[in-house]
């Protein structure tokens, strides 16, 4: 009586089928491959050009804008007055 390998079907399966049809094989291979695509897209950002420079005033013009901010009419002012609405009602100070 002949042995019977029941292994025998999966091998002559895995044998007919191509690397690229397997699952696994790409899975292996989108690990490194995003990476080499993240790095070249980091390089087009560091190659098209320097950042802008910062003003050595920088300090000086946000405290003219804050100063701005704070004189606006109410109407104007940004949003950080009226942040906390969710737990005051939406009741806010009346300044004369």
């Amino acid at each position: 009586m002949p042995q019977i390998d029941k292994f025998s079907s999966q091998r002559d399966t895995a044998q007919e089928r191509p690397w690229w049809k397997e699952p696994y094989v790409w899975m292996v291979i989108s690990g490194p491959l995003s990476a080499v695509i993240a790095c070249g897209i980091t390089a087009v950002y560091i190659l098209q050009g320097p950042d802008a420079v910062v003003s050595e005033e920088h300090y000086r013009e946000g405290v003219a804008i804050s100063r701005e901010v704070n004189a606006a009419k109410p109407p104007m002012q940004p949003a950080n007055l009226a942040r906390n609405h969710s737990a005051t009602g939406g009741k806010t100070d009346e300044k004369p």
